[in-house]
This record gives C-alpha cells, structure tokens and sequence, in this order.
C-alpha cells in the first residue's frame, strides 16, 4: 500500500486540483486490493445478438437505473421469467464508490449532462447562460452520481396523487413499498424504525460520516433559536423542521441501485443484461407492445421480443424521447417530426423539477482552520481507503437540511427545502469540483473562490419543492442518439419565484440570530458582471443573482404522467400501463402527477417496487389460470 501511495503521488504531482484530487482517488481505489469490481452481473449483448433463439424474453426492462434495477430484481423472483435489461451505460466506476466524490462524476462518460434551452430567468450565470442537467449513465443510473439523499417527501405529496384520482398511491398504501426496499441501520428510536423504515430489504440506508459536525451543530442550534423545530428523523411524522438526513451507503462507501439490487443476483440464471446498448423504439404490432428494437456499443442494431411486457424505466428525460419515437406522444410533435401516430398522448408535458438557488454564500471564522498541508488530498484519501472515514465518506455536510414553509411558519408541510453544505477554507479543490459540476461560468466561479480564500463558507440552498411552472421535453429529430430538447420553464409561475424569494427572508433572519452573530457568520455579495447595475444588498440584486445562479439539483419528474381514466394530461393509468396501448409499462420517476417535497431517488425505487407488484399480481394470476 505505501508503495502504491508513493507511486499516486507521483502521478498527481502535475494538473489542475480537480484533476489532481480525481486522479488520486482514482489510483488509489484501483491499487486497493480488496475492492473487487466482478461485483455486477455479465454483459450478455454479444450472446443475444449472434443467436435469433436468444432474442426471446418474457419481460424487456428498458433503462437500468434506479427503477430498473428494482425491476430486474423483483421480476426474476419468479423463477420461470426471461428478463432482458437494457442499459446504456456500463458497469459504475470505481469512483462512483466515494460518497465525497460524487461530484467529480458530473460530466463525465458516466453522466449525460444534457444541455436544456436557454431560460428565461434562470441559468445566466452558467457558461454559454446554459444549465446542464446531469443523468447517470450507468448501471444504477443517477443513483450512481447522486448525493445519496434518501428522502421520502411528505405523506401529503402521495395523498395529492390519490386525491387526483390514482388508486393504490396515498402514502399509507405506498409507505410498505418504502420500507420493503430498505435495510436501515442504528440510529433512531425503535418507534420510528418499526413505522417508517424496513430492515429486510437490499438498500442500506445509514447515517453519513461527517467529519466536521461542529459546523452542523451551529445551523441547528441558530434554527433552533428561531422557533424551528428540530426533527430526530426527516422520514417521520413531522414534516417542517431541521435535521440530518440519511443516505444509501454503507460503512463509507456508496449503495446504489445497481449495488443494492443487482449484484445480490448477478448469477440469477433468468436475468439478461446488454450493457452499452441504447434503446431506439418500442416495437409495435398494432397497438401491442411485441419488443424493443436496440443499437449495440458496435452500432449494429437488433430487435428484442418481450411476451409478455416492455417496461420503460429509462428516466423523465429518455422514457418520453422512447415513447415519441415510437410514434406514442402528442401528434402535432410528431407529426412536425415526421414519425407516425400510433396513439396521441401528452408525452413530455408536465415537467416538473426542483430548481435550486446557488447564489448565497456564508462565511465564518472557523478558529480552527488552518491551511491544508501539501499532502492534504492524500491524507484524506488514504484515511477514507483505510477506515473508511473523512471528508471523503460524506457529501460535504450536504445532509443536514431544513424543511420550511416560508410563507407559513405554522404549516405542517413545506415548501422550501435548504441544504446546508460547508466548505473549509482553502479548500480550493473541493469547490473547483463544486463549480464544474454546476457548469458555473467563469466570473461567478472565481468570486465564490476567492471568498473560500478568506474563511470557511457554507453554502446555502433553497429548494422550491413545489413548483408550479412545468416544462416540457421535445425531439430534436428522429434520430434517437439525438439529445431532446428540454424546456424546464423555470419560474414561468409568478409564485415559484415569490416563494423563492422568501427563502432569502428566512436566511436573514437565520444570520441575526445570536449564534451565527457568535460566530461571525456573513452573508457574502457576489460581484456578477450581470447584476452590476444593482445595489448590493437590494431585492433587485438578489432577483439578479437568482436569475443568473438558480439552476437544477436534478430532480426532473414527470413526463409520462399517472392519471386516471378520462384524465386528459395523463399518459399511464394507475396500474403504469401507458394508455391506448397493450403490454407497455412505464416504470419510473416519469410517472409522477406532481413531484415530491425532497430528493426523488427514494420515491423513483418506491415507484419500481410498487410496479413490480403490479406486474407479478397480473400476470401470476394469469398463468395460474392458463394452468386451470
């Protein structure tokens, strides 16, 4: 191991810090010994594509993200099931292991990083003024590069989708489906664990490795000061309200969906998978689904035949692009793309994501700070690769949040939700990482580096949780390697940027409070070359540096809604069969009517859990009759 250390060194000693601090991980994750990657199931492409007998799959499974994932799992219980999953991606990267480096996957091949159009009041500050909106490509999906939040919103945002008509989905009847997914650890009281959390199921849930709770102890206790309630757990019974979140990981290290629910089976002799293969249509005989017609990593393209289903769970950006391609979507689109009709549904409508505000800093003097060493990024590398502790089993402090109701404090539910995460001073690769993943543009990047020069800095984020303004998703063309084109719309609805806005009001008033005055704690101007025509500290300003700094924590829902029968905006009925047509599912974050109040990695697996149910109940029953 020293050796091996010695030798990264060396490696590392030229570059930028960003690349310096990957290359590290990098290297030193490779040289670990007893990190084995034949921890995933095989690539069966080429063994599919050379033989028409092996073509023939009961259930084909498009996208092997967090929902497919589950999909495989749970279908290929059932013994004499055929399932083929398709995924785009590969096996995760070594570095996708490290919660602290989840940011410096942002852009890679692992991440799609789709370019949305130009917004009107949003993503200004960004290079070229455009936001990116990062995906997993991999297998596990985005749950390969997020920040492991695992959240489940408020019991309210599963009532609104019964109330709106769908069966089976209030948050009591979706709550088990939670818990069934979940092995959660120590932490909590034996009430919470017994009503809210499972501890049967193959996603480990725990709290984070924080290495600097100090930090944390000081937004709690300024909360605290201000009437806001402090919550022992955030998936509870009470919903406003500060506290420490936990996350998919383990002992350090990083639970994906793929981890969790893929490599327990990786022999499981029904399970297929055709790694780096993208999916381009559904195929249709008439209006059933019959297969799925795929382009391997060597551009060949193959048809696949499903009997029984096709289940699309490639996400709320590639489920709609599929579907249009397929000439299943809003018929004026398609016919302007020159694909034909087979059934006109509002595919790609109803758009919904969690904007976020990266324009507020704080800074304080931390008397403890000291310059990092020269040997800082390997230090705390090789503390992370030895005992799986540091700054690089966390995300940064980034679980400690607040749930808010900034225009009722009394409300039960939220409307705002902060992240707090903390930077330590001189931290310089830390934040480098931070602004390329958000595709930052130059100037602001460099004013948020030189306040990291003069003291510590937590960065303060508001979350609009329940946004009004939707987008939409559009082909670009017909050619389905082409990237959609993704109109977000933020605030196009007055309210959202109003709610914004106030988020502003709660932090003010957050930094009068006795503690954060203890402390020193600052609200910082940023200098934005677009924005110079404010004064500091005015509302115009902060508009200002909301329309050039909001941007998306990638939460994007939505486009293939769940509705029920006669709903005009739906796409799926509340069994996810899509609409008009047979033997066609989809299984994923798409389906959702609004979207949840929190991070929506933990509703998009409670989504796959609950739809393989669906499946199993209708098509067990099915056979259990032919067999009558």
């Amino acid at each position: 191991m020293e050796t091996c250390l010695s030798n990264a060194v060396n490696l590392a000693a030229s570059g930028t810090p960003t690349n310096i601090f990957v290359h590290l991980i990098q290297t030193l994750l490779t040289a670990q010994c007893n990190m084995s990657y034949e921890i995933y199931p095989p690539d069966c492409s080429e063994e599919i594509a050379s033989s028409p007998s092996n073509k023939e799959f009961d259930f084909v499974i498009v996208g092997g993200g967090s929902a497919g994932s589950v999909l495989a799992n749970r279908l290929t219980e059932i013994e004499r099931w055929k399932v083929l999953l398709v995924e785009a991606g590969e096996d995760p990267s070594l570095l996708s292991e490290v919660p602290g480096a989840f940011l410096s996957q942002l852009q890679t091949p692992e991440d799609y990083a789709y370019d949305i159009e130009p917004e009107k009041l949003a993503c200004h500050g960004h290079k070229n003024k455009v936001c990116k909106w990062s995906k997993g490509k991999a297998l596990g999906g985005s749950s390969t590069l997020n920040a492991m939040l695992y959240i489940y919103g408020s019991e309210e945002d599963y009532n609104e989708w019964h109330r709106l008509g769908n069966e089976n989905w209030s948050y009591d009847q979706v709550l088990p489906y939670f818990k069934k997914s979940q092995s959660c650890g120590d932490g909590h009281s034996d009430k919470w664990r017994s009503k809210y959390c499972g501890h049967g199921g193959p996603l480990k849930i725990r709290p984070y490795n924080y290495s600097q709770p100090e930090v944390q102890k000081m937004i709690l206790n300024a909360a605290s000061e201000m009437g806001v309630p402090i919550l022992d757990t955030i998936n509870g019974d009470k919903f406003i309200g500060y506290g420490l979140a936990q996350g998919t990981l383990d002992n350090g290290h990083r639970v994906s969906a793929s981890k969790a629910y893929l490599s327990p089976i990786k022999n499981r002799s029904n399970l297929y998978i055709m790694k780096s293969t993208r999916a381009d249509a559904i195929l249709l005989d008439g209006t059933r689904a019959v297969g799925v017609r795929v382009t391997l990593k060597n551009g060949t393209s193959i048809d696949v035949k499903a009997s029984k289903e096709v289940i699309l769970s490639a996400g709320s950006i590639a489920t709609p692009q599929i579907l249009m391609l397929s000439g299943i979507g809003p018929e004026k689109h398609l016919r302007d793309m020159g694909i034909s009709k087979v059934v006109d549904l509002p595919v790609g409508k109803n758009l919904q994501d969690h904007v976020t505000w990266f324009g507020l800093y704080l800074t304080f003097k931390n008397q403890n700070a000291t310059p990092p060493a020269s040997t800082f990024l390997l230090d705390i590398a090789y503390e992370y690769l030895i005992h799986n502790r540091g700054p690089l089993a966390s995300v940064g402090g980034f679980d400690l949040m607040g749930f808010i109701n900034v225009h009722d404090p009394t409300a039960k539910y939220p409307d705002i939700q902060i992240i707090n995460g903390h930077i330590p001073q001189w931290h310089i690769p830390t934040v480098a990482q931070y602004l390329k993943g958000l595709n930052m543009g130059q100037d602001i990047a460099q004013e948020i580096t030189n306040i990291l020069m003069e003291a510590d800095m937590i960065e303060f984020l508001p979350i609009l949780l329940k946004p009004e303004s939707v987008g939409e998703i559009y082909l670009r063309s017909k050619n389905p390697a082409d990237p959609v084109q993704i109109f977000a719309n933020y605030f196009s609805v007055q309210k959202d940027l109003d709610t914004m806005m106030k988020s502003l009001d709660f932090l003010k008033e957050m930094i009068n409070t006795e503690t954060f005055k203890r402390h020193d704690v600052r609200l910082r101007h940023l200098d934005i070359v677009g924005c110079r025509h404010t004064e500091p500290d005015s509302e115009e300003y902060w508009k200002c540096n909301l329309k050039h700094t909001a941007s998306t924590i990638f939460h994007p829902v939505g486009t293939a809604k769940m509705g029920p029968q006669g709903d005009p905006t739906a796409v799926v009925d509340s069994q996810l069969k899509v609409n008009g047509i047979q033997g066609l599912r989809v299984i994923d974050a798409s389906i959702m009517p609004t979207i949840t109040g929190g991070n929506t990695n933990a509703p998009t697996i409670m989504i796959a859990e609950k739809g393989a149910d669906f499946i199993k109940a209708e098509w067990e029953v099915t056979e259990d009759k032919d067999e009558l």
